[in-house]
């Protein structure tokens, strides 16, 4: 409740926008936007100003958020896949582990089914889906993020000229359907252009 309502006393001086993290069920959001509800309430009957609209959101970055898309996206504004925490849960892999490491990777199929799968309940529902993470700022992404429809990519600022300047050179036409099945292929399939 206190980050809530430092939150929603900024929003009075600003555009802001509260993304709740860690979501793996439905009623999740909708006991955050009761909390965040009963938050304003306390405010206002403080006579403190906030504004009047302020967008919510949800973190989709566990294998339950994903499956549950569909019903998180009727309750928000925008969805943000977290890829580093996607990845890690959907391949049961401790990225912080130098043991299993070399088993993280954010171009699995799997981690990228998943992806689309939010993707596409979002865009049913009509709201904005961002990408963040560390797989925002990968090159060999990008294509496969523009094919799917992603409104927003959360990268470093280091990365922000290059991420523009790539996304200007891209001309997807016909191609969409045939980038995505491209990179969820099979996992005997998967061909890492790191390595």
């Amino acid at each position: 409740m206190t980050q809530l309502r430092a939150i929603l006393r900024a929003s009075a001086y600003g555009r802001v926008a509260i993304m709740f993290p860690i979501i793996t069920s439905e009623q999740e959001i909708v006991r955050a936007k009761t909390l965040l509800q009963q938050a304003q309430k306390e405010l206002s009957d403080q006579g403190i100003e906030v504004a009047d609209r302020i967008e919510i959101g949800a973190m989709v970055e566990t294998p339950a958020a994903v499956l549950l898309s569909d019903k998180l996206a009727s309750h928000v504004d925008f969805l943000s896949i977290g890829t580093n925490d996607l990845t890690q849960y959907t391949l049961a892999v401790d990225r912080m582990n130098p043991s299993v490491t070399a088993l993280y990777n954010p171009r699995h199929p799997a981690v990228l089914r998943m992806i689309d799968i939010a993707v596409k309940n979002a865009k049913k529902h009509g709201i904005r889906i961002e990408i963040c993470g560390e797989s925002a700022a990968d090159s060999a992404l990008l294509c496969f993020y523009l094919a799917l429809g992603v409104d927003e990519l959360s990268v470093a600022p280091s990365s922000v000229l290059e991420i523009r300047r790539m996304i200007r050179q891209i001309t997807l036409g016909e191609n969409k359907e045939h980038i995505i099945r491209q990179f969820c292929r099979e996992p005997g399939e998967i061909t890492d252009k790191r390595a």
